[in-house]
């Protein structure tokens, strides 16, 4: 009895490590999105849209890599899978002139 308790305790402790590493593996990962390639669609010009926090040069590599191009060329119609664009807020700190007008 002594010996099924011990490996009970073993197998448990070992499937909630286990579950601790997919979790936490899970949440590190980065999200990504799928777009549908349109006519006149470049990897640049994608870049330009998309590419908030990073140079876009780095950018065009990281979906190059995801989506197994061996070539920047991409083709009207195709999926493409992009990181996760992340809403950035910004605030306007400009100044505003009051004025009269109606």
């Amino acid at each position: 009895m002594k010996e099924n308790y011990f490996i009970t305790l073993f197998l448990g402790l070992s499937v909630a490590f286990m579950m601790t590493l997919i979790i936490s593996h899970t949440l590190s990962t980065e999200q990504h999105s799928e777009i549908t390639i349109e006519n006149g669609d470049s990897l640049w010009g994608l870049a330009n849209r998309f590419a908030t926090d990073e140079p876009k040069e780095a950018w065009i590599k990281k979906v190059m890599v995801m989506n197994n191009l061996q070539s920047s060329h991409i083709q009207a119609g195709a999926m493409l899978v992009i990181p996760e664009v992340k809403d950035n807020f910004h605030i306007n700190h400009g100044t505003e002139i009051a004025s009269d007008s109606n």
